[in-house]
């Protein structure tokens, strides 16, 4: 049988070829797909950091492509048989001159060996001699060129290329290929590395705060360094806002909140870095409740242990005490504390409940004490209890004394009460008085007066002096009969006379120890004494200056009640306004009297005091002229005269006949009282010269009595002889 030779093993091999180059072309493809997937994704998706719906959209559109391309480059012509006779047709085509003689040769080679029969052709001969033919030149036939090798190289250097790109690709930036991968590929929700990254500073991820307190919070780009960092902020409450953090530094950005009342979740952002979050919890300060301190003293001082108060302040100790605090905590504590100066720590001693603390010391020195504690969030008190101590450093008492009814002009047999406050630091022992009594010419030298020592005076104290006392108030007076016996204020053996000067001196002594007690002195006050004659002169000037201005003060009354009387605001026409204004100027000049006439009562109260003090008057009398002037003026200034006001007040606004009448009415009325008033002082006045006249009457008569005994005397020393006393013979 004739044989085709080469020929079926070359379009053994042509088949092959095809079938590889199909495989090529598809995988160029496909890398080339990819490739333009890949690149347009890369940047869409770093730049913009795709949801995973679009990357879901993209992908599915890809692969959509992806299924049609393999389909069409792929499964579809691997689908096409390739028989010997299609790959003789396509190597004829690429070989025209072969003239159809090598699909010829096949056809007649398999008829030759199947029986078949070919068209038109019927000798075997023929047929032999045509395939022997072939045979001969299949060595010539140009087999290799049915297979276009340009589009084959062309699809296996895309396929190569693309994968030098993602090799090229995985060794530059395995990161960015995996995180690709796993964004547009797998599609999961791994993120892009960003160009910022940003941190909160100091802090972890959460930051305990006592409520109220300020909060800042700082912020660090660890990488890169942003314009701007914007801070969201989200209170438990439901409050929201974003505020834009301020630029503290090289990348540091500061945001400060002044009081956190609840708990906040804030979230900073900026550049293209992700959200850095920061859970802020606020948790209460301990507070200290039911706080004592109690000081103990050193036993010299003799005084029980008390509780001082628990407010801030000044606490002032002697050297020796000791100060024991105690309190609780509403809150558990890890421990609790005093510091004494900022360097001195003393330690308290925790109760079993982990509320309660006690402890004390000995203060060596004085300073700042604060008592604070420590809870388990490592927070102290929010207003630790704070104290000024002041250890040893005693001071003398100190002594204040305001005179009540005398002036700088007294008597020889006065009475000087006064109002004596007295206070010292660590509790007082004693008080009392003391005088000096100088001759009036000594005095104005200074030198002598104060070379003249004091001497001891009793006063009269009407509240004693407890024990250890801190303060104390009391009525004091001196009296100057303990040093005046008789009745006249000229007698030798009086020791205060008219023409001197008395100075008059309170002072204190402290418990203070356990060297020498403290004493302190109050303010020296100095008294001229006078004659009475003189006293009561003055005085009763004083008296009609007080008559004389009360009864200015009624004549303006008397004045602004006939203006009164006279003022008709509907009846003035055009000068209704004025009329109107005039009666509110009435009514404010009601509450200037008033606060006169309150002087002057005060004033007249004052007079009859020194009468009383300097036993000018008796006690009884003077209590009556008070009833009649004092009280009576008082109550005019305090009622009356604000009443009085009043309607004038209601006259202005209404200007009817009736608000007119009691309007007057209340004038008059207040005049009556102050004619009254002023009568009263006359007879006053008068009981004073009375009193004036009636001692010049008893001086009159003491010089006649003591002109008859020098008379009496002279006489005898004529009868009896001169060193001689008077014998009458029994």
């Amino acid at each position: 049988m004739p044989s085709l030779g080469g020929a079926p093993a070359e379009l053994h091999r042509l088949r092959a070829r095809a079938r590889r180059g199909l495989w090529l072309e598809a995988l160029g493809s496909l890398g080339l797909l990819l490739l333009g997937y890949a690149v347009p994704t890369l940047v869409t998706d770093r730049s913009l950091r795709l949801e995973w719906i679009f990357r879901c959209l993209l992908l599915a559109s890809f692969v959509v492509v992806l299924v049609r391309v393999v389909r069409r480059r792929l499964v579809t012509p691997l689908a096409v048989p390739l028989t010997a006779e299609e790959l003789a047709l396509a190597v004829e085509r690429r070989a025209p001159d072969l003239a159809q003689s090598l699909i010829s040769a096949l056809q007649f080679e398999r008829d030759l060996r199947g029986g078949g029969a070919s068209a038109g052709i019927e000798s075997p001969a023929l047929k032999a001699n045509v395939v022997e033919g072939l045979a001969r030149r299949a060595g010539s036939i140009p087999f290799a060129r049915a297979i276009d090798a340009r589009r084959v190289r062309r699809f296996a250097l895309a396929a190569v290329g693309v994968l030098a790109v993602f090799g090229l690709w995985a060794w530059y930036a395995p990161g960015s290929l995996a995180i690709w991968a796993q964004r547009n590929l797998l599609l999961t929700n791994v993120d892009w590395p960003r160009r910022t990254e940003l941190a909160f500073a100091d802090t972890g991820d959460e930051v305990r705060l006592p409520q109220g307190d300020a909060l800042t919070v700082r912020v660090t780009a660890r990488r890169g360094d942003p314009e701007q960092v914007h801070l969201d902020y989200e209170f438990a409450g439901g409050e929201r806002g974003t505020e834009p953090m301020r630029r503290t530094g090289e990348g540091e950005f500061t945001w400060t909140l002044d009081a956190v009342l609840g708990d906040a979740t804030l979230r900073a952002q900026g550049g293209d870095s992700l959200p850095v979050e920061l859970r802020v919890r606020t948790v209460e300060r301990p507070r200290l409740e039911d706080l004592r301190v109690r000081v103990t003293h050193p036993d010299y001082m003799e005084q029980p242990p008390y509780e001082a108060p628990a407010t801030e302040g000044e606490l002032r100790l002697p050297k020796g005490a000791r100060l024991d605090v105690e309190g609780r905590s509403h809150k558990p504590i890890d421990g609790a504390f005093l510091l004494l100066g900022g360097d001195l720590k003393i330690g308290l001693e925790r109760g079993p409940d982990a509320h309660s603390f006690r402890g004390g010391f000995a203060p060596p020195a004085g300073g700042l004490l604060v008592c604070d504690v420590v809870d388990r969030d490592r927070l102290g008190a929010a207003t630790p209890p704070k104290w000024l101590l002041r250890v040893g450093d005693d001071a003398a008492p100190v002594l204040e004394f305001r005179l009540r009814g005398v002036s700088a002009s007294i008597s020889a047999f006065a009475r000087i009460p006064g109002e004596l406050k007295v206070r010292d630091d660590f509790g007082l022992r004693e008080i009392g008085a003391a005088v000096r009594i100088v001759e009036e010419g000594t005095a104005t030298g200074g030198e002598a007066t104060g070379a003249a020592p004091f001497e001891p005076a009793v006063a009269a104290f009407e509240a004693a002096l407890p024990r250890g006392a801190r303060r104390h108030e009391t009525p004091a007076v001196v009296d100057l009969l303990q040093w005046n016996r008789g009745g006249d204020e000229h007698a030798e053996q009086n020791r205060i006379r008219p023409g001197m000067l008395l100075s008059l001196r309170y002072h204190a002594r402290d418990n203070f120890g356990p060297g020498e007690p403290h004493t302190g002195f109050g303010e020296t006050m100095t008294f001229r004494i006078v004659t009475r004659d003189k006293l009561v002169e003055d005085l009763r000037r004083r008296q009609v200056e007080q008559r004389q201005e009360l009864k200015r003060i009624a004549d303006e009354v008397r004045a602004a009640t006939q203006e009164l009387r006279e003022a008709d605001p509907p009846g003035a026409g055009d000068r209704r306004p004025q009329v109107e204004a005039r009666l509110h100027v009435l009514a404010r000049q009601q509450q200037a009297l008033a606060r006169r006439t309150a002087f002057v009562g005060e004033a007249y109260q004052r007079l009859l005091w020194e009468y009383e003090n300097n036993r000018l008057i008796e006690a009884n009398k003077v209590r009556q002229i008070e009833t009649a002037i004092p009280a009576p003026l008082a109550a005019v200034a305090r009622d009356d005269m604000p009443a009085a006001g009043r309607r004038i007040e209601a006259f202005a606004g209404a200007g009817d006949g009736a608000a007119r009448s009691a309007a007057t009415e209340a004038c008059a009325a207040v005049l009556r009282r102050l004619e009254a008033i002023l009568a009263q002082m006359e007879q006053a006045e008068n009981l004073a010269a009375l009193l004036e006249e009636l001692r010049h009457v008893i001086m009159i008569e003491d010089s006649a009595i003591r002109d008859v005994e020098s008379r009496v005397r002279d006489r005898e020393r004529d009868l009896f002889g001169p060193g001689k006393s008077q014998q009458q013979p029994r």
